[in-house]
């Protein structure tokens, strides 16, 4: 995939407009740190030259453009963390080798995402799986103090290659048989 820069308009001529005519589309994305990331597109009026109001997606928490076989743009959400600790560490993984395509106001974002994550899997992990806090915060603190030094530098190091929670550790300090949602029948 051909991913295209978060700031960067595109600009796509011969786009269809109704039945038989054709127009420009500028297509691009909008970021809000408070709301996330939405794609924008807008299209100019062929019959009278005007510009159209500008059509809006949907927030992500995050979102990015790439181009597809037949050149066409389409997004994603390259797991959109997908609330994982698989899905998190891909996300990582992504970012460290697309950190260009990203301003660093959106990287100092993403590590708040990701410290926001990484502190409700921990607390998840006590809760649901029944881990004890003090046997938990070895295996986040490298991540948490490294995601701290990300937003610290504002987003302008890309520290992604740094931040990675081993899955397996965390299930080995977890006891096998906690069941947080067992039923039981009282007479």
């Amino acid at each position: 995939m051909k991913y295209i820069k978060t700031n960067e308009a595109v600009k796509v001529e011969n786009y269809p407009y109704g039945f038989s005519l054709k127009t420009t589309l500028t297509d691009t994305m909008e970021f809000n740190p408070k709301k996330g990331y939405r794609r924008v597109t807008q299209t100019v009026n062929p019959k009278n030259g005007r510009v159209n109001k500008p059509k809006k997606s949907t927030y992500y928490a995050f979102l990015i453009r790439y181009y597809d076989e037949n050149n066409h743009i389409k997004s994603t959400n390259i797991a959109n963390f997908d609330y994982s600790l698989e899905g998190f560490n891909k996300f990582a993984k992504w970012a460290e080798e697309n950190f260009e395509l990203l301003t660093s106001e959106e990287v100092e974002y993403l590590y708040m995402q990701l410290l926001v994550f990484s502190k409700v899997d921990m607390v998840a992990t006590v809760n649901y799986k029944g881990a004890k806090t003090e046997d938990l915060i070895p295996l986040y603190d490298a991540v948490v103090k490294t995601l701290l030094q990300g937003i610290k530098s504002k987003g302008t190091e890309n520290l992604f290659s740094a931040i990675s929670i081993d899955k397996d550790k965390i299930l080995a300090v977890c006891p096998t048989n906690y069941e947080p949602f067992k039923v039981v029948h009282y007479k």
